[in-house]
This record gives C-alpha cells, structure tokens and sequence, in this order.
C-alpha cells in the first residue's frame, strides 16, 4: 500500500490551493461571515469551469471521474481554505446517491448538469427530532404522489436549484422553486430548515445493487477530507502563532505546554488524514473501501473537534476573535461532525462492512 501522492495529485492539490487563495481569500470569507452571507453565487461558477462540480461524475455524463484520492485532494484544499461551497453536498453527497441508483434518463441528466454546474442538486434528508440511521431511514411518505415533509439541517439549501429527497420507494428531484427555506440559527455553518407542503412529485429514482448509504463511500471520504484540509490550516495557524507571539521575552512556542497542544493537533490531523487516503486507496482497488469510508469519517469527525479545542489553546483569546479566522474552521469542525451521520454510528457501520 503505496499513500504518496502522484505527480499529478501534487498538480491538483497544488493548483486548487492556489485557485482558492487567489480567488476566495480568507479576509472576504470573515468579512461575509460577519455579514451573515451563506455563500457566493459567483463561486459556482468559477469551480464549474474549473471542473470541481463533476469530480466524481463519470466520463459518459460530462464529470472528470477523478479517482478517490484525487479527488479527496480538492476537498482537502477547500476545507483548507474554509470555503462555504455547495460542492459537498451537490457534487459528492448527491452524486453518491444518483450513482447508487438503476441507470436512467433521469439520472444521467442530473449528473451531467451537475458536472457542468447548471444544476446544484442538495440532499435534504435528516428529519426533526431524529437520530441519524441511515439514508433509507430519512425516507418521507407520499401522499397522492405528493410530498409533506420537513427537513432539518440541509447545508447550504439557498445556493440550491434542486434538492435530492428520499422518499418511501427511492429518490426524488424536487426543483428548489417548490420549497420554503429558512436559514437556521447557532454556531454551525450554514445550515438550513427546508419544508416541502403537498409538492408534487414526478417520476422516481430507484436504488441498484447497493444500498444507498454504501453508495456514500466515496462521499464520505470527500467529507472527510474537507475536515482534513480544515486541520491542516489550523494546524499552520497555530505553528505560526507559536512562533510570532512573544510571551515574558520569548516565543510561546518555546512552552512545554503549547508545545503539547500543537502535538495533539498534529495528531489528530495525522489520524484522520491516514485514515482518509487509506480509505480512498481501498475503495480504487476494491479492498472493501465501503468499510475503511466509514472509519475514515468517523476518525475526521472525532479529531476535527479535538484540532479545534488545541488550536484555541495555543491561540487563547485571539482566536476567539472572529476577524481574525480561526473560528471560520472551528464552525467546520463542529458542522461537519455528523454530516454523514455521528462518529459513533459511522463505527457501527464500518464494524457490519469489516465483518466484525
């Protein structure tokens, strides 16, 4: 097992780093985060052009079809740069749940205006008051063919054109013109409380060979790895700080303690990024990569947190300061937590895949 990066995914990682800082710098991310803007429109279409939007979709329908670990490297490099970006959820998320359905019109369709940008297709599928237990258990019934639902925690909903909804006998693309959307209050990034009442829905997409939350493999490592990417730049911050602030006459950096909170950031950023490129590995050569994605979250959720509470160590209160952008990736860390479902449940679940 071979986890260095190729010449070309140094080129990838490379070049989406310095597309991001060229084009989505982080004092206009604090300035919007204090604005209370969810997200630019006009990044949409820088990452379209690009070629981010189709990462994962395949050839035959527009997308680069990026192996795993390639294209974890994008999502790496934009949790790096904290970008609020619909990508996640619109071209990994959902283009994991199409990818896990029977072969259609329909579904090639979305996956081309995906790839190309014109559709940004979110999931809204956790329901109030529920734990996470899987795509299949957010299911919402029809009703004459229509939908009544509310959905909870639908990140990004604003910037969406559709979403992606479960429904008792599959899945079902509902236009974004038919929804109520109502940004959510509190500390976690962007998220939002969809309702659909007595929306009309048309035909549906069904699942294939596998179920839908195996069909999230990939998703998961992508969403890891923007956890990743979130505590490597937090880790820099942190580096950096211990460097430049000067404490009775000497760098702070010099202090056992602060030394100490550095190492466990390290750490954790160590474990979740191994167990990331391991997972990507497994899944592109078919060594039960649906086990090792479930690993890879669940280690990316746990350390995000721990990076996080060390990062504020060494900073102390200037890191509380929202201008000055650490707590840009503190939101990560606390949004991205169970995205996909809680640490704990995504241990369970890699447990059934190993066979354990």
């Amino acid at each position: 097992m071979d986890l260095s990066l190729s010449d070309s995914q140094v080129l990838i990682r490379d070049s989406v780093r310095t597309f991001i800082q060229r084009h989505v710098p982080r004092a206009e991310l604090v300035r919007q985060a204090a604005a209370g803007e969810a997200w630019n429109p006009a990044w949409q279409t820088l990452f379209a052009e690009a070629g981010w939007t189709g990462a994962l979709v395949p050839a035959s329908c527009g997308g680069l079809e990026l192996d795993p670990l390639s294209a974890a490297l994008i999502f790496e490099e934009l949790g790096r740069g904290a970008v609020p970006s619909p990508l996640l959820a619109s071209s990994a998320i959902a283009v994991g749940l199409l990818l896990g359905c029977a072969e259609s019109e329909q579904r090639d369709a979305a996956l081309t205006a995906i790839a190309d940008g014109t559709m940004i297709l979110i999931p809204a599928l956790r329901q109030p008051a529920t734990t996470w237990k899987g795509v299949a258990a957010t299911s919402s019934p029809l009703v004459d063919g229509a939908l009544t639902a509310v959905k909870v925690f639908v990140p990004l909903a604003e910037a969406a054109t559709h979403f992606l909804v479960t429904v008792a006998d599959g899945l079902a693309i509902v236009p974004a013109s038919a929804a109520t959307v109502r940004q959510l209050g509190g500390f976690i990034q962007a998220a939002y409380e969809v309702s659909f009442a007595g929306v009309s829905v048309g035909s549906l997409l069904h699942a294939g060979d596998t179920t839908l939350d195996e069909s999230l493999s990939a998703a998961r490592i992508m969403a890891a790895a923007y956890q990743v990417g979130a505590m490597n730049e937090m880790l820099d911050m942190s580096v950096s700080h211990s460097n430049t602030r000067v404490q009775f006459g000497t760098p702070i950096g010099r202090f056992q303690r602060v030394q100490d909170h550095v190492i466990r950031l390290l750490n954790a950023m160590d474990a979740a990024k191994w167990a990331v490129y391991e997972a990507a590995w497994a899944l592109e050569s078919g060594r039960n990569g649906v086990g090792r994605s479930y690993l890879a979250c669940a280690t990316a959720g746990d350390s995000a947190i721990e990076a996080a509470n060390a990062a504020h160590e060494v900073h102390a209160a200037i890191g509380s300061d929202p201008r000055y952008g650490l707590t840009l990736y503190t939101r990560i860390s606390r949004s991205m937590y169970e995205v996909l479902g809680a640490p704990g449940w995504q241990r369970r679940q890699m447990a059934d895949a190993l066979g354990w």
